[in-house]
């Protein structure tokens, strides 16, 4: 009867690969950073306006490959940036602790940006626009 230890090993491997999978495709955000972001500790779960954002964007088995949140620091001001595969890389997606966007809708402006900033933290994912 090698057979019953074989189906409950199976069983067992399948319930723990199910629970696995499940827990991610519910919380694809457990693998944010701690580091605390304006006042805020786990800023990607912790900010409304951010986790709202973020919900829309992480979904599926690769969300941290192919999303991240980086925060910069520029003109001495906090800057996060939602960074996904399926947003441009445009001036679009910085941000304020508040959730307002920063208005880089200048070329100049923006440009400044890029030359400025200073990358501080990877908060989620995978930083994709370099």
């Amino acid at each position: 009867m090698k057979v019953r230890p074989i189906l409950v090993l199976l069983t067992i491997t399948s319930v723990s690969l199910f629970s696995a999978c499940k827990k991610n495709l519910e919380d694809p955000l457990s693998t944010s950073s701690n580091v605390e972001v304006c006042g805020i500790k786990d800023p990607v779960n912790n900010l409304k306006w951010l986790s709202d954002k973020m919900k829309v964007y992480t979904f599926g088995d690769n969300a941290d490959k192919l999303n991240g949140v980086v925060l910069f620091e520029y003109k001495g001001e906090n800057v996060i940036e939602i960074q996904c595969s399926i947003c441009s890389s445009t001036n679009t997606h910085q941000y304020r602790c508040d959730g307002t966007l920063y208005d880089f809708s200048n070329s100049n402006s923006f440009q400044d940006f890029l030359i400025s900033r200073k990358k501080i933290s990877l908060l989620y994912g995978t930083e994709i626009w370099k």
